[in-house]
C-alpha cells in the first residue's frame, strides 16, 4: 500500500513541478516576448512544460 502511495505523490510532485515551471515560461512569454495573456498561452506553456518535464526524466544517458 505504502508503494501506491508512493507512486501518487511522485505523480502528483511532477505534475506541480510542470505547473511551476510553465508558470515561468507564461511569465517569460508574457514579459520578454510581449504577447498578449490568453488561456492558450497558459495551457500552451503547461504542455510544453510538462513535455519538457518528460524528456529530462526518460534522457538516454
Amino acid at each position: 500500500m505504502s508503494h501506491l502511495i508512493n507512486e501518487i505523490l511522485l505523480r502528483l510532485a511532477k505534475l506541480v513541478a510542470a505547473g511551476i515551471v510553465g508558470a515561468i515560461l507564461y511569465a517569460v512569454a508574457l514579459v520578454f516576448l510581449q504577447i498578449s495573456p490568453s488561456f492558450e498561452v497558459a495551457a500552451l506553456c503547461w504542455i510544453s512544460a510538462g513535455v519538457a518535464l518528460l524528456l529530462v526524466e526518460s534522457s538516454p544517458l
